[in-house]
């Protein structure tokens, strides 16, 4: 009695120190916050309490998804919670029944804290102990700490150039600001007035969601949603691989201590700061040998350079985008892939989740009659299958091409765990009359079908009022060299060949040993071995079947666009771009999530004599990959040790210096306008400075990018009419022509600014002041010779 209290006096003793140790690292965080971000602190800390609040209010539901993760599946439950609450208030606005502000996203809120609050009160008692546990609040504290660290480093960086300009930002930005003036969705297309967005637009959503949430403004919230993305796709990883680790481990009889830890920082290292091997040849190797030969070479490494190798170095007529997370933060596009990159992690985690739980299932099955038809029926339905569904159909609206490649990444996972599973069921129970138990195929099929409704009722809403851009499959006539092939994805490709050796090398071994059965391996009677898919599946480590499944479907994913590609306006030299962009984009990601795990199973649980120079070798070059953000931070932000540098968060803020006139404008707009009353300005090329307006005010214009308004039409007809309707409003003189256009796209506001003159250069500016009150004017000076105003329609009585 006394040991025991002794040592419960003690564990609470460790504990308060590590309480106090985790509060004053987040004090001292906090006070670097301050130091560094400034008068943008304040907008970090709201955002960062919306996170928090998040994870807190659904940590109920997602402990019963991740009941058997060290930390409760703490993280998880804040994306989950962003999902869920964000999709419900997108509902309840696409059904006109709540308008989309900030008293309604409080009231979602309100409502998500009340389920999650019975879920926890019916929790049993035993659970409740389990979850508040000093262990896993000290677990959830220490990936609070990482998470909020590596937050504010991005968003630090991101204050040396925060502006919505160039690339896509345009668009990513213009999206949040429509949303923001919106009462209800889908959106008004802000280059397609008198329309809805006919895009993935919800990831966008989903961060002006959290920017009304977190009472910031859009211009803040553009920048706080990309460094989000940034911090989770680093500890999501983590929190994923150190479970699956540790599961390892445990089941392994080895001593782990801190090796979880180790795997998961590689694997969050590995999805969000690694480059490709592109980088670590032209960066370290090529210019290693060019130093050693006496060559000298003007080139210099230009860190997007990894994402353009195929058709571009050397120049060919099949070029191709072969992107990846760390790009993408550094670059800055709030685009549908990176604010996926959070849920595609989530669903990955819900899978282990399911995995674990299935395996625990197993373990107690010989204590319990045979699990009978209802047994299976309340497998299928099980709340991770629901959870996967959901988020399946969410993707159906985030981000498309996730919704066949997570469908597929889940059915294999699910599947090949059916197999193992129901082949040790029906051996143990081979009196069970269900035909259901003994066929693994069926009950994954039919899993697969509620997966497959659930995500299609999801998405209905998006789905009811959207048209389909591109579905016509083609073969792929043009084909990657093998050695770019090699470069860009010998690493990964190589890490998971090492794995699957590793696995077939020692399952032989046991074919001829029989009787001595693998620890933690998931196949539970001894005899019968006949070397079938299935045995070799059984004598996996869940953990090991986990990852080979996710790594043989990244590979899978690199192949596809060597055979096929998906046609869409992008033709010629770049036919299979967007295909193999977006595929081997989630490649990157599976084979990050995987490369924490084998390095540490190698270094720590090593089988084989090879496995020690394979394992120093591939994990040099991973480690030489990690150096990518490092080199692309400066190559984009500058000296970021220099803080006087530091601009702010303000996504806007760069249209003062490189617009001046527009900025006013833009302003003067911001300020008196409320809704969304259609604006005129003149349209032009995508990635061009045009329509500067419309995104920067949230107020819709008739045209806006011409390439991307004709990829979401699926027409340049319509395209090309607008853009001359546009013209003639401009330059006519012909006033009963013009006033027809302005009641035929319902425009109440004209703007004409310096691009407004530059692409017309007879703008008829007696006409167009004649319209109606010019209620905003920016004169002429010395150093402009044109004036910038605004004219206030007057419509007709």
């Amino acid at each position: 009695m006394e040991n025991n209290t002794t040592l419960s006096r003690r564990v609470e003793h460790n504990s308060v120190i590590k309480y106090s140790i985790q509060g004053l690292l987040g004090v001292i965080v906090f006070i670097l916050a301050k130091l560094v971000l400034k008068e943008d602190f304040n907008a970090f800390l709201q955002w960062w309490c919306v996170l928090l609040l998040l994870g807190i209010t659904f940590l109920p539901l997602a402990q019963k998804i991740f009941s058997h993760f060290h930390d409760n599946g703490y993280v998880f439950a804040k994306t989950i919670g962003i999902a869920l609450s964000g999709y419900l208030m997108w509902l309840f606005s696409s059904m006109k029944l709540l308008k989309f502000n900030t008293v309604s996203c409080f009231l979602v809120i309100i409502i998500c804290v009340l389920v999650n609050a019975l879920l926890l009160v019916r929790m049993k008692t035993e659970d409740k102990k389990a979850m508040f546990s000093a262990k896993k609040l000290t677990s959830m504290i220490s990936e609070e700490l990482l998470f909020l660290i590596i937050f504010l480093i991005w968003t630090y960086i991101r204050g040396f150039k925060p502006e919505a300009y160039g690339t896509e930002k345009f668009m990513d930005y213009g999206f949040m600001t429509i949303m923001m003036r919106g009462d209800y969705m889908p959106p008004k297309d802000l280059w397609f007035a008198g329309s809805t967005i006919n895009y993935y637009y919800v990831g966008q959503y989903m961060a002006a969601f959290m920017t009304k949430l977190s009472l910031v403004k859009v211009n803040a919230g553009y920048n706080l949603m990309l460094m989000t993305l940034a911090a989770f796709a680093f500890v999501l990883p983590y929190s994923l691989i150190y479970n699956v680790t540790r599961n390892f481990l445990k089941e392994q009889d080895i001593r782990y201590k801190k090796s979880p830890v180790f795997a998961g920082l590689l694997s969050g290292a590995g999805v969000s700061l690694a480059g490709n091997m592109h980088f670590t040849l032209f960066y370290w190797i090529v210019p290693l040998i060019q130093t050693i030969l006496g060559v000298k070479s003007e080139d210099k490494y230009w860190f997007p350079d990894s994402t353009r190798f195929i058709g571009y170095n050397p120049d060919t007529k099949d070029k191709t985008i072969h992107e990846f997370p760390s790009y993408s933060f550094v670059l800055g596009d709030l685009h549908a892939h990176a604010i996926n990159i959070i849920f595609v992690l989530t669903v990955l985690g819900i899978l282990f989740g399911w995995v674990l739980f299935r395996k625990k299932s197993m373990d107690n099955l010989p204590q319990k009659k045979p699990v009978g038809l209802a047994g299976v029926l309340h497998n299928i339905a099980d709340p991770h299958i629901l959870l996967i569904g959901f988020f399946i159909g969410l993707f159906h609206t985030t981000n498309f091409w996730d919704f066949p490649i997570y469908y597929v990444v889940s059915g294999a996972v699910i599947l090949f765990f059916n197999l193992v599973m129901f082949r040790d069921c029906k051996i143990r129970a081979e009196k069970e009359s269900y035909w259901l138990l003994r066929n693994p195929f069926i009950v994954t099929a039919i899993q697969g079908v509620t997966v497959f409704v659930i995500s299609e009722v999801i998405a209905l809403p998006f789905t009811l009022t959207f048209k389909q851009i591109s579905t016509q499959v083609n073969l792929a006539m043009n084909h990657t060299p093998i050695y770019q092939l090699i470069i860009l994805w010998g690493l990964p490709v190589t890490l998971i060949a090492g794995l699957l050796v590793d696995l077939i090398s020692n399952y032989i071994q046991k074919i001829n040993k029989p009787g001595e059965e693998k620890k933690g391996s998931l196949v539970y009677y001894n005899g019968g071995r006949s070397g079938s898919i299935v045995d070799f599946l059984g004598s996996l480590n869940i953990s090991e079947l986990f990852v080979i499944t996710l790594g043989l479907c990244g590979i899978g994913l690199i192949l596809i666009p060597e055979l096929i590609y998906i046609k869409d306006i992008y033709s010629g030299d770049y036919k299979r771009a967007n295909t193999m962009f977006k595929l081997t984009y989630q490649a990157f990601i599976l084979f990050g999530v995987s490369s924490g795990f084998i390095f540490l199973k190698f270094i720590k649980a090593r089988r084989f004599k090879w496995q020690l120079k394979f394992t120093i070798i591939t994990l040099v070059l991973f480690l030489s990959s990690l150096w990518y953000t490092k080199v692309s931070v400066k190559a984009w932000y500058g000296n970021v040790f220099k803080t006087e540098n530091y601009k702010g968060l303000d996504a806007a803020a760069y249209l003062k210096e490189k617009m001046p006139d527009d900025y006013l404008g833009i302003q003067w707009l911001n300020e008196n306008i409320k809704g969304t009353p259609v604006i005129l300005e003149a349209n032009g090329d995508s990635y061009s400075d045009y329509e500067r307006i419309s995104v920067s005010t949230g107020l819709p214009t008739v045209l806006g990018w011409y390439v991307h308004e004709w990829l979401w039409r699926g027409s340049t007809e319509i395209v090309n009419k607008r853009a001359e309707d546009i013209k003639t409003i401009y330059t006519s003189g012909d006033i009963e022509q013009v006033r027809s256009l302005l009641d035929e796209y319902k425009i109440e506001y004209i703007y004409i600014g310096k691009l407004e003159r530059d692409k017309y250069s007879d703008l008829n500016d007696q006409l167009l002041k004649s319209l109606g009150e010019v209620v905003f004017i920016s004169p002429t000076t010395r150093e402009k010779s044109y004036e910038t105003y605004i004219v206030h329609v007057k419509q007709n009585e």
